[in-house]
């Protein structure tokens, strides 16, 4: 048997820019994964992370953040509209059933809410304001704060499954980088690209503190990332490679930390506040503890004397990944403490977040889970890839036939004569809104289906020695492929039969098809 090293395949993995949590009052545990592409992976976090889904992006789009929400709670107004303690009990069991709500936004300044189940934008609105480079839902999960490349923070209402612009604050001269709401949801900070930290008021949309940081050099300190404990206490993690604890009520440094050797692009901190990790362009993880009486703090220590003497140490480093790290998630909710990394290496790890740095990290594929991008033509000895919209195809190369007697007397894995290489023979940039979410190749080479969200499409092939000429095959798939209570018509696995007869539809619902294509000629 001969084995073919394709190296020619040019996919390129993209990087991870997001990694978020859902809510911890969700009842299934999620992960969302936002790719540099616009495409966002859904992950279960029960126990070990298990890949579901992909959504796919918009064409040439931009993700920069994303955002959970999930509502428990009724608002003040929605109070009102209730006269018994029984309806509200009602009004607010409905709320805790819905399914969570997944925001994105990016440097197309366009905020996204996507639908979980059909995979595609269920509303979109400008940001009003150039770039987003991040945003954040309050603790209420009511509100959405989002920060433009115009210097402003703009919040959205998100109740009751709405998205609509409410406000913004008053502006500063930079991009607003990061920001986090405080857990009473009365303060929001932000870091921004002038080298500070910003304390706002959510009621009045007004600075009430500035923190600077110092330059190294003639340019300002961007400060990439910032969070904000339980206790109140600011953490930012800026250009230099320092980690700062502020003080949130006198504002000033409570300590400073040279974490990395270059610029810290995220924090993560676990439901207690007392666990941060840090990571950024030095891609070393960093862990932050807070000591209280010389001892790791746990959930009595406010009760005890020694509080008031709370410092926090650097407590463990591990590298986990070969370049930049752009996101870091903590979950301590769940059954298992885990920390999620990602960045421009394009892998998925996570650990248990408690024995750090003691624990070895499981590292995720970088290619999709379920739908590979290659597939081959096993008769025809072709190889189709896929790669955002486009489609590639090539045929292998072929290597000097060998007698039996020499076939007895080589090892196994040696290398062949090549005589002719690999040729590339089509590239197809399909029509389409976002990124395919799966492609195939019969057998023969003779058909390629492909589909979006919208639906599959078919073409069929010529080759001949002076190319390869493409048809779409109009009439596919029919509309019955897909029962009427269906929502989506994209399909995220198709396979050809081994007679080319008949090809497998499996769709974003859950429904399997089988689509007799033996008349297809009729219909190209």
């Amino acid at each position: 048997m001969q084995v073919h090293r394709c190296r020619f395949t040019d996919f390129v993995p993209q990087a991870i820019n997001a990694i978020e949590y859902a809510p911890a009052t969700v009842r299934r545990p999620y992960v969302a994964v936002g790719r540099a592409n616009g495409d966002i992976e859904i992950w279960s976090a029960k126990g070990n992370l298990v890949y579901e889904k992909t959504i796919p992006g918009v064409v040439n789009g931009s993700l920069e953040t994303l955002a959970w929400a999930h509502q428990t709670k009724l608002t003040k107004d929605d109070l009102e509209l209730f006269d018994t303690e029984k309806e509200r009990e009602k009004a607010t069991r409905r709320l805790t059933e819905r399914a969570p709500r997944l925001f994105s936004a990016g440097l197309n300044a366009v905020i996204v809410e996507w639908d979980l189940a059909k995979l595609v934008p269920k509303a979109a609105v400008d940001s009003y304001g150039g770039a987003v480079w991040c945003m954040s839902t309050n603790h209420a999960q009511t509100q959405l704060a989002v920060g433009t490349e115009d210097g402003h923070i703009r919040l959205f209402d998100i109740t009751d499954d709405k998205l609509v612009y409410q406000r913004c604050f008053d502006k500063i001269k930079a991009r607003i980088l990061s920001v986090a709401w405080s857990h009473d949801d009365q303060t929001i900070v932000t870091g921004s690209a002038d080298g500070a930290v910003r304390v706002w008021n959510t009621d009045t949309g007004r600075m009430a503190a500035r923190m600077t940081l110092p330059r190294e050099g003639r340019d300002p300190t961007l400060v990439w990332a910032v969070t904000v404990l339980p206790s109140g206490t600011i953490v930012s993690g800026d250009s230099r490679g320092h980690v700062i604890f502020w003080d949130h009520v006198m504002h000033v440094v409570q300590q400073d930390f040279r974490a990395l050797g270059a610029d810290v692009l995220c924090l993560g901190a676990d439901a207690d506040g007392h666990t941060v990790f840090a990571s950024g362009v030095d891609p070393k993880v960093t862990q932050f503890k807070l000591f209280a009486g010389g001892k790791p703090a746990s959930g009595d220590t406010k009760k005890k004397a020694g509080f008031r003497n709370k410092k926090w140490q650097l407590a463990g480093i591990r590298r986990y990944h070969t370049h930049d790290v752009r996101a870091i998630a903590v979950s301590s909710h769940l059954d298992r403490d885990l920390l999620i990394t990602g960045g421009v290496d394009t892998q998925v790890t996570s650990c248990e977040s408690r024995p750090f740095p003691n624990e070895n990290p499981y590292r995720q594929p970088c290619f999709p889970p379920l739908n590979g991008v290659v597939s081959v033509a096993t008769e025809g000895k072709l190889i189709l890839q896929r790669q955002a919209n486009v489609l590639k195809l090539w045929s292998l190369g072929k290597a000097e036939p060998i007698s039996q007697v020499l076939n007895g007397q080589m090892e196994s894995g040696q290398g062949l004569q090549v005589y002719e290489r690999q040729r590339d023979l089509l590239q197809m940039e399909l029509k389409t809104k976002t990124n395919l979410l799966c492609s195939t190749i019969s057998s023969s080479g003779r058909l390629v289906a492909a589909s979006d969200v919208e639906g599959p499409k078919l073409f069929s092939l010529v080759h001949s020695e002076s190319g390869v000429q493409v048809r779409r095959v109009r009439g596919f798939p029919p509309e019955n492929f897909v029962p009427e209570y269906s929502e989506s018509r994209g399909a995220t696995q198709m396979r050809f039969t081994s007679d080319e007869a008949k090809v497998a539809i499996a769709t974003v619902d859950g429904f399997v098809s089988i689509v007799d294509i033996s008349e297809w000629q009729q219909g190209v």
